[in-house]
């Protein structure tokens, strides 16, 4: 009789960075971060790191964005995170279903990232770390 391991999978590691529509209301903008905080929060992905960047003017103007005018400007978001492999397709759908995101692009960073990394470097406690050893 043999015993099998559950198999652990490995976390992939992801930067996302997205660009709303300069004349967003905070209202909107906020509504759209809880929405994808709920998808990163629902899914048990790990976040690295989150800035905003603010209103940045865009390498070229985009034409016909949802609200029918032209974009020469925008306001940036970046987010790193670690998650299972998969969970990009769900963020990319609701980023393409809300009309304030005109631009986002997802960019894969490490193929084969712990646990233990992912913990280390969101800066988890140090307890956290020695209970796991435990």
């Amino acid at each position: 009789m043999s015993f099998r391991l559950p198999k652990i999978e490995k976390l992939r590691k992801y930067e996302l960075i997205y660009i709303l529509q300069p004349e967003v209301a905070d209202e909107g903008r906020t509504k759209l971060e809880e929405r994808i905080n709920q998808i990163l929060e629902g899914e048990g992905v790990h976040v690295l790191k989150r800035e905003e960047w603010g209103k940045r003017k865009l390498a070229y103007e985009i034409k016909h964005t949802p609200s029918g005018s032209d974009c020469s400007k925008g306001i940036y978001f970046y987010i790193v995170f670690a998650a299972l492999p998969g969970i990009t397709q769900e963020i990319e759908r609701r980023l393409r279903l809300a009309d304030d995101c005109i631009r986002f692009m997802t960019i894969k960073l490490d193929e084969d990232y712990s646990l233990e990394s992912a913990l280390a470097e969101a800066g988890a406690p140090e307890g956290a770390e020695e209970a796991t050893n435990a």
